[in-house]
């Protein structure tokens, strides 16, 4: 039997159960006395809406566990590694905030070159507003050390 002729016989033996139950009610219905009859009818639909609910959160479990999974619960790649070495990098970034500050300059790269270099290296003149020397001066900086090493 194919899926299509088994959920037909299931839905006509479910409907025929239904049939059965509601004419089995009928009698039993009439047979109660009054004051039972609207116990009797709400424990009735109370069943039946438990059931269906039953059934209701059995279907949503099933459809959720069939769906692919959601683009944004995949796991992120890895990010990839940068083109240039580490050491360049940090190495550029400390040129960087070395202009932006003299502070920055003074404790960290200062010691790097004079620990490169030795210590006739002369230090840049102090600028305004706490900005560290500038690019040129640094150039000219890197390249004594080079000489002196």
């Amino acid at each position: 039997m194919s899926s299509a002729e088994v959920t037909a016989l299931r839905l006509g033996a479910r409907g025929l159960v239904a049939a059965l139950v509601v004419l089995g009610a009928i009698p039993a219905y009439l047979a109660l006395g009054p004051t039972w009859r609207a116990l009797t009818i709400r424990l009735a639909c109370t069943a039946a809406v438990v059931v269906i609910g039953l059934r209701v959160v059995r279907g949503v479990r099933r459809a959720i566990d069939q769906a692919p999974p959601f683009e944004l619960d995949t796991v992120a790649p890895a990010p990839a590694p940068p083109e240039l070495d580490e050491r360049f990098l940090r190495l550029r970034d400390e040129l960087r905030f070395s202009v932006r500050s003299r502070r920055y300059f003074d404790t960290v790269l200062w010691p790097r070159l004079v620990a490169l270099a030795g210590p006739g290296l002369v230090s840049p003149a102090a600028t305004r507003r706490g900005r560290g020397p500038s690019r040129d001066t640094l150039e000219r900086l890197v390249a004594d050390a080079e000489q002196r090493t």
